[in-house]
């Protein structure tokens, strides 16, 4: 298993023994937007929230932080699915 990939069958494995029925909770309160696929082999999983642009200052004094994922409970949104109002997602 690559650092941040895994295989199908690498998953089916470890979740093998749950019943089909059987809830998958996310770290961080993280909900799945959709499983979309990139390439022939390969898909990529897409969270609702939106990943945060960490500065690179931050990154510098925090190297162990990989990502960060913004709330949008609070967000006001038009109805073509757009914010309406520009979002701040920086993490300083």
């Amino acid at each position: 298993m690559e650092e941040n990939k895994i295989t199908v069958g690498e998953l089916k494995k470890m979740l093998q023994g749950h019943k089909d029925d059987t809830r998958i909770s996310l770290a961080g309160g993280l909900t799945i937007y959709r499983i979309k696929t990139i390439a022939d082999d390969e898909v990529f999983l897409e969270f609702n929230e939106p990943q945060a642009y960490l500065e690179p200052s931050f990154r510098k004094k925090n190297p162990n932080v990989k990502i960060a994922f913004i709330a949008i409970d609070d967000i006001a949104w038009v109805d073509d699915g757009i914010a309406a109002e520009p979002i701040d997602v920086s993490v300083r």
